[in-house]
């Protein structure tokens, strides 16, 4: 911790000083002497090796701190998280048992929500200021409005307004109206402190979750894969990160996300309902509304447990939302993970193909053998045309054309299995069939070349003797 404030402070320091010098030193420095670049003040001319490096050490010690800014403001928001849930179930105990002695550490609970909710501002702040540093430095230019645009300072508006959201001490009470199918009930009040209401949007204080995931993980931190990611324009943020978890581990991600979704709308959905039923203690309402959440989530719904509140509704509603997304989401990995693999298919694709083959070959045998067959029974019948002569060539007509059907049957599944075959396949058979075609041009070639040698072995021969019976001529 030390440590950690040290460095805050250098780079207060050293960002102080390096704006005082820019507004101080604009009059005394000369216009000529400002670096810029293709004739507009903007950017940093890097001349010098010891320049890209210093920028280089900068960048790496503004991004050290912005990890450590984003662990402490996690801390700070689960923490203050932490007390408002203390708070809240210790108000429900003294409201409907009517134990006043836990007021004061109410107020205790209160009041540490507050401070670590206003040091949770200040880190915040402080963390988009460092953002924004280090974008000036990867820019290389040192006009900070570059830095802050609309987009951003509306992001950060956002951020501080949900998580400025905190339990306040000596809040009243909100009548609450209560929904129920009989008519007397739906028109009674139920009194909620507000400090309840005020507890459930801190939850969305989650997102810095999503931050620390995003800097915490090994595509953020690894060189190499944020550079191959700039370089194909892809943004290392939650979108990416989180696509590649569900790549790499879905089951655990979808897992943990559905426990974490449950636990927290089931603890909400206990706050929204439980002062319409004081007489149920709070551990059984979250137990009831946490075997609620499960059966909403995946579209079940039996009806035993219901929800009385417009709150509740409003919950009950996002489960479903949230686990209709989920299933299908599950439904698409699982269907992913049972699709064959192109060596898997390969393999039962060779398979049967055998098979097939092996079948098509023991069809046209068993063509052929039934023909002969036939023939010799029809010789027979030739012969002597009596009564059983006539059934046994009977019977051999109807084996040799049930065997026909049979060779057909099988040749048109060998012809479907050929079509079926995956694009490997089908290229290794081209690549087949033309290695075997070019190897029989190759025998033709050599087979002509030695034909070519001989006849011109041939030619030489008649040519030396034309010439030995023209030199006896002359002589």
């Amino acid at each position: 911790m030390r440590s950690f404030e040290y460095s805050i402070h250098d780079i207060i320091e050293e960002e102080g000083s390096d704006w005082d010098s820019r507004e101080s030193g604009g009059a005394d420095r000369s216009r000529a002497s400002r670096p810029s670049v293709y004739g507009k003040r903007y950017g940093v001319a890097m001349s010098n090796a010891e320049t890209v490096r210093q920028r280089w050490k900068m960048r790496r010690k503004l991004t050290d701190l912005k990890v450590k800014l984003c662990d402490v403001t996690l801390v700070l928001a689960i923490s203050g998280l932490i007390l408002a849930m203390l708070d809240v179930e210790f108000t429900a105990t003294r409201i409907l048992e009517r134990f006043v002695s836990t007021s004061d550490l109410s107020f205790i609970l209160r009041s540490t929500a507050i401070v670590t909710t206003i040091a949770l501002l200040f880190f915040l702040l402080f963390y988009h200021f460092i953002d924004i540093k280090i974008q000036l430095v990867e820019t290389g230019t040192s006009n900070w409005r570059v830095g802050i645009t609309s987009e951003r300072v509306l992001n950060t508006m956002l951020e501080l307004a949900i998580c400025a959201i905190c339990p306040i001490p000596e809040t009243g009470f909100v009548a609450w109206p209560q929904l129920s199918n009989i008519a007397e009930k739906t028109r009674q009040y139920v009194n909620i402190p507000i400090s309840v209401l005020l507890t459930l949007p801190m939850f969305l204080r989650f997102y810095i979750t999503c931050r620390y995931m995003v800097l915490h993980s090994s595509q953020h931190q690894d060189t190499a894969t944020r550079t191959i990611a700039s370089l194909n324009h892809i943004a290392v943020d939650f979108r990416f990160v989180l696509k590649s978890e569900m790549y790499e581990r879905p089951l655990f991600v979808l897992s943990m996300a559905s426990l974490l979704f449950w636990c927290v709308v089931s603890w909400m959905l206990t706050q929204c309902e439980r002062f319409a039923y004081p007489s149920i203690s709070g551990f059984q309402h979250f137990a009831d509304y946490l075997w609620f959440e499960i059966i909403t989530f995946f579209s079940i719904g039996y009806g035993d447990v219901q929800v009385n509140t417009y709150c509740g509704r409003g919950l009950a509603m996002l489960t479903a939302i949230v686990g209709t997304l989920f299933s299908s989401t599950l439904i698409a990995l699982i269907s992913r993970k049972l699709i064959l693999t192109s060596s898997e298919k390969r393999v039962n694709h060779i398979i049967a193909e055998n098979k097939i083959t092996n079948e098509h070959k023991n069809a046209a045998a068993c063509v052929l053998q039934n023909t002969w067959r036939t023939v010799l029974r029809s010789r027979d019948y030739q012969k002597s045309s009596s009564r059983r002569n006539h059934h046994k060539l009977a019977k051999s007509q109807r084996i040799l054309l049930c065997s026909v059907l049979t060779f057909r049957k099988t040749r048109w599944k060998l012809r479907m299995q050929l079509e079926e075959e995956d694009d490997y396949f089908t290229a290794r058979r081209a690549f087949n069939e033309t290695e075997d075609r070019l190897q029989k041009v190759r025998q033709r070639q050599s087979q002509l070349d030695g034909k070519i040698s001989a006849l011109f072995e041939n030619v030489e021969t008649l040519t030396q003797a034309v010439m030995a019976r023209k030199c006896y001529l002359r002589q």
